[in-house]
């Protein structure tokens, strides 16, 4: 219960609660402009666009409350006390944060300022907002609550652990709001119906998909036993397939690149970990943030549309001599077909790749282009297909 007066111990440790604060406000500036710029290099942004009041404030939000999980009583008020500080900004904006910025990293450094100059201001005067409110999440303390208990300085390594949760809690912040307006999940669906995995019930494919990360590490797969119902039918795992990026066309997958997937996901598969320092699990990034979805369907054998010309990609490969069409005049077509069956009997990945991304699939084992003008189509057969290629026709030659 605060008293109306306070007494000149009371505002001097609140003071120092202040002081500390703006050491901690500090320490996310320095730090947090980091995390900002390695979020736009690693996800290949430009940082030339104003984010808005409101990404900002969230980030700066959920960074203080983040401490609230330390430091006990002290702890939970600062989050409080700062979360909500921070938050009521939102409808009683500071005057230099109603502009336009040039970047994130400038709107960023404003606001942490702000919280500075804010916090300095309740030091000069803490009688006067000794009983000011601040709510956030449901939870209200007051500025005289921080007379209560001592905030952390920077020498006490309980600072330290504070600044490294709120740090944290700014980076999942960030990469959940570039992930949710910039990327999407794609559902990688068959038309030929959903793929059968051969296996025993008591044994998912998890090292399967652990394997398959490895080598494509923007994908998510889930699987759940299936029961052969008879005609042409198979008992195994049913696998679904979805990957994270900017979404599928015919001639690119659209996924995240390596950099970006290495730092974004804890996990592999749940359980096991591959960055015991990445910032969600698999799981959460494609159920839990959010991010829209969409589906991509493949055509049986791949297919699909075509460009309208050649790219300069595959102009410059026929210089090269690295075309699909002048392989095969080196090697012959039974020779490349015999090098991609035997690749796709002896590597489940491989064969994999090749019913859901031919295209893809067949430049990069090859290491060729195809021409942007033809479609591609490639059949791994299973119990539900059965496929045959009828070769082009040789042309006619006139007698004489």
């Amino acid at each position: 219960m605060s008293s109306p007066t306070p007494t000149q111990e009371q505002i001097q440790t609140v003071q120092t609660n202040l002081t500390n604060m703006q050491a901690l406000n500090d320490y996310i500036y320095t730090h947090g402009l980091a995390k900002i710029q390695n979020a736009y290099l690693l996800l290949s942004e430009p940082d030339n666009n104003d984010p808005g009041l409101t990404v900002v404030l969230n980030i700066l939000e959920g960074a203080f409350w983040a401490v609230g999980s330390l430091g006990g009583m002290i702890g939970n008020f600062a989050a409080s006390f700062l979360s909500g500080m921070v938050s009521y900004w939102a409808t009683s904006t500071p005057p230099d944060l109603n502009g336009q910025f040039a970047s994130y990293v400038t709107r960023f450094e404003q606001t942490t300022l702000d919280v500075d100059t804010q916090l300095a201001t309740y030091y000069q005067n803490v009688a006067a907002h000794w009983n000011d409110q601040f709510t956030y999440n449901g939870k209200t303390t007051t500025l005289a609550d921080l007379s209560t208990a001592s905030f952390p300085a920077e020498t006490d390594p309980t600072f330290e652990q504070m600044a490294g949760v709120a740090l944290f809690a700014l980076d999942q912040t960030l990469w959940k709001q570039m992930l949710v307006n910039n990327y999407v999940i794609t559902l990688w669906e068959l038309s030929s119906g959903p793929t059968i995995m051969p296996g025993k019930e008591d044994d998912p494919p998890i090292s399967w998909a652990q394997d398959y990360y490895k080598s494509y590490p923007a994908y998510y797969e889930t699987w759940s036993w299936h029961k052969s119902s008879g005609c042409g039918d198979q008992t195994g795992w049913e696998t679904t397939e979805y990957n994270i990026g900017t979404g599928a066309s015919f001639f690119h997958d659209g996924s995240l690149n390596s950099d970006a997937c290495q730092y974004l996901f804890i996990d592999s598969t749940p359980g096991t970990t591959i960055n015991a320092n990445g910032l969600f699990t698999r799981e959460t990034v494609f159920t839990g943030l959010g991010l829209k979805q969409k589906t991509y369907l493949v055509a049986t054998g791949g297919g699909g549309a075509t460009a309208e010309q050649l790219s300069v990609g595959y102009l410059r490969a026929m210089k090269q001599g690295q075309t699909i069409g002048q392989l095969i005049e080196r090697e012959g077509r039974e020779t490349v077909e015999g090098r991609l069956i035997h690749q796709a009997h002896q590597d489940s990945v491989f064969a994999h790749n090749l019913t859901y991304r031919p295209r893809q699939t067949l430049e990069e084992f090859l290491g060729v282009k195809i021409p942007d003008v033809v479609s591609v189509s490639v059949i791994v057969e299973t119990p539900r297909t059965f496929g045959i290629v009828v070769p082009m026709a040789a042309p006619n030659q006139d007698e004489g």
